[in-house]
């Protein structure tokens, strides 16, 4: 009887040592793993009831770099605007800068100033068709494959291009200041809007995009905090340049009345230099809104880095406390390793 208990007992060691290394070897490995990661394995287990505030602290850390990403996202699309901005006025700087000295009196350069402008309103055609990530810049809500038609592109809704609409302007020719005065007339009803032909207004040749009144592009860049950004170009700086784009090319001023041309000429100027200095106000507009998306994308960081700061508290493991414990636990593997390779080194008659 104490032969058969002692070999049961023996037995039972031998089965309790191997599963005793088998659980020190899972917590070796779950040890090891903590202190290569820096976090608890099993973080509900060891948080116990502070694990919603880890969860809610992982919830609102992943909402702001969502949002972050998206700030971010978005003054990229912006940052192209102001490029495309910037490149718009360096084309007009170039025509105003022929045109201006040309303004009373026709000069030696007077001759460069039809195809500046021509040049420029390419540019600025060019420009405002621009897209980011496929979506144009400058086309408000809408999206149509071109917001501004070129000079010499008819658009499809009306059949009559940019220069088609100056020239149906223009037929009767220019020949003295009263008749300059009644065609600039005309070219300020349609850029306005109030043609009496309806198919020569801005919005139905020249512009595609959402319409004037509509609500602008807006996006919110924190909680709570939504901006309304961005330029179309239909906004008055696009339609002043435009404007006196189209008047100097349309005619060369070369070759005008002495009478048309001062009033020609004058307007145009006027157009262009006020289109210009829009321009570049939207442009500021554009670098304040990008300056306030920064802003916001800070202050978010600043709160992300502090609830991972928290997390970190929360779920993290003592870099220290885990390679004691790795250490301990270590020896006591290697301990029970002994032990149990000494038992199974035991013949059958041990265990009797």
């Amino acid at each position: 009887m104490i032969s058969l208990f002692r070999s049961y007992s023996t037995l039972h060691s031998a089965f309790t040592r191997r599963q005793a290394a088998a659980d020190l070897s899972r917590d070796l490995a779950q040890a090891q793993q903590e202190l290569s990661t820096g976090f608890k394995s099993d973080v509900f287990s060891s948080l116990g009831v502070r694990t919603s505030e880890a969860l809610d602290l992982r919830a609102s850390a992943s909402r702001h770099e969502a949002q972050i990403l998206a700030n971010s996202l978005l003054m990229g699309r912006m940052e192209s605007m102001d490029d495309a901005l910037g490149t718009i006025r360096d084309a007009v700087q170039t025509t105003l800068e022929l045109a201006v000295p040309n303004r009373d009196a026709p000069l030696g350069t007077v001759t460069e100033v039809q195809s500046a402008a021509k040049t420029a309103l390419e540019t600025l055609v060019a420009q405002a068709n621009g897209t980011h990530a496929g979506v144009p810049l400058f086309a408000g809500t809408e999206q149509p494959a071109r917001v501004l038609q070129g000079w010499t592109e008819a658009n499809p809704a009306t059949g009559l291009s940019p220069r088609d609409v100056m020239d149906g302007i223009l037929a009767g020719g220019l020949p003295d200041a009263a008749a300059a005065s009644a065609a600039i007339a005309e070219i300020e009803a349609a850029f306005a809007n109030a043609s009496a032909t309806p198919a020569r207004n801005f919005d139905a040749t020249f512009y595609n995009g959402s319409p004037a009144g509509l609500a602008r592009q807006t996006a919110v860049i924190g909680e709570g905090d939504t901006i309304a950004y961005g330029v179309q170009a239909d906004d008055a700086a696009f339609r002043d340049t435009m404007m006196g784009l189209a008047m100097l090319a349309a005619v060369d001023p070369a070759s005008m009345d002495p009478g048309a041309y001062e009033v020609w000429m004058g307007r145009a100027v006027d157009a262009l230099a006020g289109g210009e200095a829009g321009l570049l106000e939207a442009q500021t507009n554009v670098g304040a809104q990008q300056a306030r998306i920064e802003t916001a994308n800070t202050r978010m960081q600043d709160r992300v880095d502090l609830y991972k700061s928290r997390i970190l508290d929360l779920e993290g493991v003592d870099e220290y406390e885990a390679a004691t414990r790795i250490t301990q636990l270590d020896n006591q593997l290697n301990a029970s390793y002994a032990v149990t390779a000494r038992l199974s080194q035991l013949s059958f008659l041990n265990y009797m």
